[in-house]
C-alpha cells in the first residue's frame, strides 16, 4: 500500500513539473508558475554560482587586480605575487560570493522568465 501512495506521489509531482512552464504565462496561476521557476532557479544557480565564483570568477578577477595594483599587470613578478596572493584569497571569497549572487539571479531571473534557459546560468557580471 505505501508503495503505491509513493508510486502516485511521484507520478503526480512529474506529471506538475512537465505542465509547470506552462502555468507560468499569462494564466490565473501566472504567480504559481513564476514562484516554481523561481524555485527550481534558486536550486540550480546557488551551486552553479558558488562554483563559477569561487573557483573561476574572483580568484581571476583578484589576481588581475592585485598584479595591476603591484605596479604591471603584464609583468611576471607582479603576476606571480598576484597569484600567489589572489586565487587563494578569489577562492574563499567567491564562495559567499557565489552562492548569495546565485541566489539573487535565480531568484530575479526566474520569476521574470520562469523555466527560461536564462534563468539557469549565471552570467558573469559586465
Amino acid at each position: 500500500m505505501k508503495k503505491q501512495v509513493l508510486a502516485m506521489a511521484a507520478a503526480a509531482a512529474i506529471a506538475m513539473g512537465s505542465t509547470a512552464p506552462a502555468m507560468a504565462g499569462d494564466s490565473p496561476l501566472g504567480q504559481v508558475g513564476s514562484l516554481m521557476g523561481s524555485t527550481s532557479a534558486v536550486i540550480v544557480d546557488t551551486p552553479e554560482g558558488v562554483l563559477w565564483h569561487s573557483l573561476w570568477n574572483c580568484p581571476y578577477k583578484t589576481q588581475r587586480t592585485l598584479a595591476e595594483h603591484f605596479g604591471d599587470s603584464n609583468g611576471m613578478g607582479q603576476n606571480l605575487v598576484g597569484a600567489v596572493l589572489g586565487i587563494p584569497v578569489g577562492f574563499v571569497w567567491g564562495i559567499p560570493y557565489g552562492a548569495i549572487a546565485g541566489m539573487k539571479h535565480g531568484m530575479t531571473t526566474g520569476w521574470d522568465k520562469p523555466f527560461s534557459t536564462e534563468s539557469y546560468l549565471v552570467m558573469e557580471e559586465k
